[in-house]
């Protein structure tokens, strides 16, 4: 059985003090309610002054990550589960992106992804695509519960033998399904971010990097990374990872990334050793 995370009051001051990166979530670690609050936004800010390298990694459209990495104090954002990254230079004033395949392979995926859209809305009829597939380059997402009523798990499970069957990767966030083909994925988007940025890997790094999520689909990263931190909305999916974070706050959402907020940045200028 996988160790239960640690309260984030016991995260170490030299853990805090070490850290330039800060990986984190989107949707239901920093938003509470699919809302993002004043006082999780001034977090981000707080981190972003204090000299934190912030990274989204999120499965939202590469529409959304354009704004995101234009207008949020974010270093860059790994968009569409892995699929890209992309950064604004303010020096420059420029748009930088990366992606991990080719223009060749994102065109040659559309047709399956056509094949399971049709496959889904006509097996599952309670679902829907998500509203901001329009927005989207490399991936399909299939809402189960932001602008639909929850899904069972019996639909769930359907629509997750659906793309079984069509061999897409897919992993299930907090509101979304999400399903692609090919060679990515948030680790390697992370992995592909650090390498490009830094000419490191995930190892060399381990110490100076955390991540903060909230859902299963984050358990690679949890995984990955040595420093973790979930919302404390991942409690009642514990049971069902194998790596969970090392960390947890007592608050949900957007709430709980400013609980992690306050306490990382309180300790950072603490000369306590605990």
């Amino acid at each position: 059985m996988a160790p239960h995370p640690q309260s984030i009051n016991l995260i170490p001051a030299p853990i805090c003090r070490n850290l330039e990166i800060i990986l984190t979530d989107l949707d239901d670690t920093l938003t509470t309610g699919g809302m993002l609050l004043a006082g999780s936004f001034q977090s981000l800010w707080q981190l972003h002054e204090a000299g934190l390298e912030l990274v989204l990694v999120t499965g939202r459209p590469a529409g959304w990550c354009d704004h995101l990495a234009r207008m949020w104090p974010v270093a860059a954002v790994i968009g569409e589960n892995g699929a890209f990254c992309v950064s604004y230079n303010r020096k420059k004033k420029k748009m930088e992106r990366f992606y991990l395949d080719t223009r060749e392979q994102r065109q040659a995926a559309q047709a399956g992804l056509d094949t399971i859209k049709k496959r889904v809305l006509a097996e599952v009829p309670a679902c829907k695509i998500s509203a901001d597939q329009a927005y989207r380059i490399s991936d399909l997402a299939i809402d189960f519960c932001e602008d639909v009523p929850p899904l069972s798990k019996n639909d769930i499970s359907r629509i997750c033998r659906i793309l079984e069957e069509e061999k897409a990767e897919y992993k299930i966030s907090s509101i979304h399904i999400n399903c692609w083909f090919g060679d990515f994925d948030k680790v390697k988007g992370v992995k592909a971010y650090l390498k490009r940025t830094r000419g490191s890997d995930i190892s060399q790094l381990e110490d100076k990097m955390l991540f903060t999520g909230d859902s299963p689909n984050d358990e690679p990263l949890f995984e990955e990374l040595k420093h973790s931190i979930g919302m404390a909305n991942i409690i009642p999916f514990l049971k069902d990872i194998s790596h969970p974070p090392c960390y947890i706050t007592e608050k949900k959402g957007g709430l709980g990334f400013q609980e992690a907020a306050e306490i990382i940045l309180r300790k950072r200028n603490s000369l306590s050793a605990v």
